[in-house]
């Protein structure tokens, strides 16, 4: 108690405000037994009033601990503007599917005018538009797909943690 007193008072002295999270309650279990498993909320995010004005919308969620007895935090910080860029990203994935290189090469092997840096660039350019879309009419939002099944875990945890809670409640009773 003594050692949270003193974390407190820090936290104050600095001028630093505890930015609350979403998610799990608890950010660290010790993975033992129900009737002897520990929670904490280990982990905080602080941040002083310069921060709060140049970045008032910032979040923190506290992710699910796939694979580990500790969860991760996700820092949110939403610019004020509204345009944002879509950037591509490659999945990995689809190397493994039977099409991906035929796909590469249709699209590579079309002819574009151009002195060598401007033709890779253009190249470059409509392999990413065509591998998103074909990904999209192959395997669907993958994105969306794994946000759903990070949601799921997620809800899985808690309800693990409300059950181990509502045990130890029975077994004080």
């Amino acid at each position: 108690m003594k050692k949270s007193l003193e974390f407190i008072a820090v936290i104050e002295a600095c001028g630093l405000i505890d930015l609350g999270f979403s998610g799990q309650k608890f950010t660290w279990t010790n993975k033992r037994g129900i009737h002897h498993r520990i929670w904490k909320r280990l982990y905080r995010a602080l941040a002083n009033d310069a921060w709060l004005e140049k970045m008032p919308q910032t979040t923190i969620t506290h992710l699910p601990s796939v694979g580990s007895d500790h969860c991760p935090l996700l820092m949110g910080m939403k610019a004020a503007k509204n345009d944002h860029t879509r950037y591509f990203k490659f999945l990995n994935f689809w190397t493994d599917q039977f099409n991906f290189l035929d796909i590469v090469k249709a699209c590579w092997e079309r002819k574009v005018e151009g002195n060598n840096m401007w033709r890779f660039h253009q190249k470059l350019k409509r392999l990413s538009s065509t591998l998103s879309n074909w990904s999209r009419e192959e395997f669907g939002d993958v994105f969306n797909k794994v946000k759903d099944y990070e949601q799921k875990v997620q809800a899985a945890e808690e309800k693990l943690i409300q059950d181990c809670i509502d045990t130890n409640r029975a077994k004080i009773a």
